[in-house]
C-alpha cells in the first residue's frame, strides 16, 4: 500500500502537489486583475508582498465573474503568462527550455481542470496552443 502511494505521488506533476510561483514586482503589475485577485488567495500569495494589495471585494467579484471551478485553478493559467515572459527572455537555450516546459505544464493543468463554458476557456486554451507551438509539442496530447 505504501510503495502504491510512493508511485502514485512520484508520477503526480508538480504543479498539483505545490504551487510555488512567485511573481516579481513587474510580473505582478502586467498580470491581469483575475490573476492577482486568485495569486493573493493561495497560500503563498497569502504570504507575499501583496497579500493586501486588493480589496476583498474585488476578489469575490472575480470569483463570481469567472465562476468557482475556473477560480480555483486559474492561478496557474496565470503562473504560465509569466513563464512565456520568463522565457523569452532567457539567457540561454536550457533556460528557455525550462520556462516553456513550466508554462505548458500550467497550462495544461488549468485547462484540463475548467469547463468550456468557463469565460476564460477560449483564452487559456488559445494559450495552451501558443505555448505548444513556440515548445514545438504542437499536437502532442497534455499530460
Amino acid at each position: 500500500m505504501a510503495i502504491a502511494a510512493v508511485c502514485a505521488a512520484a508520477s503526480t506533476p508538480l504543479t498539483a502537489l505545490a504551487y510555488d510561483f512567485k511573481p516579481t514586482q513587474a510580473e505582478w503589475a502586467m498580470w491581469p486583475e483575475f490573476c492577482k485577485a486568485r495569486y493573493v488567495t493561495t497560500s503563498i500569495g497569502r504570504a507575499s508582498p501583496y497579500a493586501h494589495t486588493l480589496p476583498p471585494a474585488t476578489i469575490q467579484n472575480w470569483k463570481t465573474r469567472i465562476g468557482n471551478t475556473t477560480y480555483e485553478h486559474v492561478h496557474h493559467y496565470c503562473a504560465s503568462l509569466v513563464y512565456m515572459q520568463r522565457a523569452s527572455m532567457a539567457q540561454s537555450a536550457q533556460q528557455r527550455s525550462h520556462q516553456l516546459r513550466l508554462a505548458e505544464g500550467d497550462c495544461n493543468y488549468t485547462l484540463k481542470r475548467i469547463p468550456p463554458t468557463s469565460p476564460l476557456y477560449r483564452d487559456v486554451a488559445g494559450h495552451c496552443q501558443y505555448v505548444r507551438t513556440v515548445r514545438g509539442t504542437t499536437g502532442t496530447p497534455p499530460k
